[in-house]
Parts: structure tokens; sequence; C-alpha cells
């Protein structure tokens, strides 16, 4: 019996201490396989931060909103923190970024085979400018500010299919995509059809994050929680 009551005390004792851990909700869009409602876990960064947070006594719950409403929410204070997002200039003025980054990531371009039958020469937003070529991508990506800053725009979609079909149709000239979740976008989306689409060169290699707001009350602590538990 006292085995018995040392045992039960030991579970109470656990659910006591999850109970008494701080929720915090992070604004997310869907980005397979890293983050999405119905992925294992949902993703591997998902599965990444919260294992992070949870070390440092926090409970992850995440709204899965469009990417740019996770953004401009999260920017505005409502939420306290976003991912996966890479490191530009004019970020820094409204989120902390952590020293600990969640993964390298390397960004491609896709075509269309029958539009461009001998490949595209683009290795950078540079080349997509001076070649007067048409991008389209998705709202408060990296690549709408840099091309923006040139003097181009893009053609703006909110869902993948879009974007696959206005490619494969021609319409539009290339889609700037991590290698990882754009095959899978492509196969998902295209079926049979995928090899419709050519894979480029890589325009763009590296880190991304979860940016903690410089609004948000909780923002720079969970920040440094992160940085503390995720080296």
């Amino acid at each position: 019996m006292k085995i018995k009551s040392l045992m039960a005390a030991v579970a109470l004792s656990f659910t006591g201490a999850m109970a008494m851990a701080d929720t915090v909700k992070m604004a997310v869009g869907e980005w397979a396989p890293y983050v999405g409602a119905e992925l294992p876990e949902q993703g591997v960064h998902a599965q990444k931060v919260r294992d992070v947070m949870a070390a440092a006594g926090y409970e992850v719950a995440l709204d899965f909103l469009p990417w740019k409403r996770s953004y401009e929410l999260t920017k505005k204070g409502e939420y306290p923190a976003t991912f996966s997002w890479s490191k530009t200039d004019d970020r820094l003025a409204d989120f902390y970024y952590p020293e600990v980054f969640l993964e390298d990531q390397v960004d491609v371009i896709y075509y269309s085979r029958a539009k461009y039958p001998e490949g595209l020469n683009v290795s950078s937003i540079e080349d997509i400018h001076a070649q007067g070529l048409k991008l389209v991508g998705y709202s408060g990506y990296w690549y709408e500010k840099a091309l923006a800053d040139l003097g181009s725009e893009m053609h703006d979609v909110f869902s993948e299919e879009s974007a696959w079909k206005l490619l494969q149709s021609g319409r539009v000239d290339l889609l700037i995509e991590n290698e990882v979740a754009g095959d899978l976008s492509l196969k998902s989306v295209l079926g049979a059809e995928m090899g419709d689409i050519a894979k480029g060169s890589v325009v763009r290699s590296v880190p991304v994050y979860v940016l903690f707001s410089r609004a948000h009350p909780q923002g720079e602590a969970l920040k440094d929680a992160w940085d503390a538990h995720a080296k």
C-alpha cells in the first residue's frame, strides 16, 4: 500500500507540474513538412519548438493562420512568437531574433519545362529583375521586399495550388521555394504532371528562426528561454 501511495503521489506531482506550465500561443502558417495542422506532431519545426519550450517550462499551442496574418499579428504583439522565418534587416525593429536558429534552409527556383526547355539561368533576385522575369509567390515572404527594392513586382497568390498551376500554364516564369517543401508541394498539387516543372539553381541558403515579438510583454523573456534551452 505504501508503494502504491508513493506512486500515486509521484503521479499527482507530475500532473500538477504539467498543469503549472505556462501555455504560450504562437501564430504559424502551413509549410509541410515543417509545420502544418494535419502533419504528424504538426511538423518537424513545431515539434522542435515544443520540445525546447517544454524544457523551459512552457507548453506551446499553435494557431494556424495565413502566413502574412501570422506575421502581422505577432508583429503587433497579439502573439508572442511565430516561426519559421529568415532574418532580414526590416524585421529587426519588430522582433527579437534568438541566437539559436531552428534549421538551415535552401531555397531554389522552379519553372515550366515547356516554357524554358533550355533551362533558366537564375541564381539571385537580381537575375530575376535583370531578365524581366515574372515571379509567382506569397505575400510576406522574403523575396517580395527584395524584388520591390529593385523595382520589380511579383504575382501574389494565397495557395500552393494556384502557384503551381500558374507556373505550369506558363503565365508566370518561376517560383522560389524551399527545396524540401517545394518538392513535396509539387508532388501533392500536380501529381502525375509534376514532370512539367523543373527545378533550377539555389537562390538562397539561410537559417530560419522563431521570431519573438518586441510588442508582446513576454517576447524577450521567451526569446531568452529559447536560447537557454535550444543550445
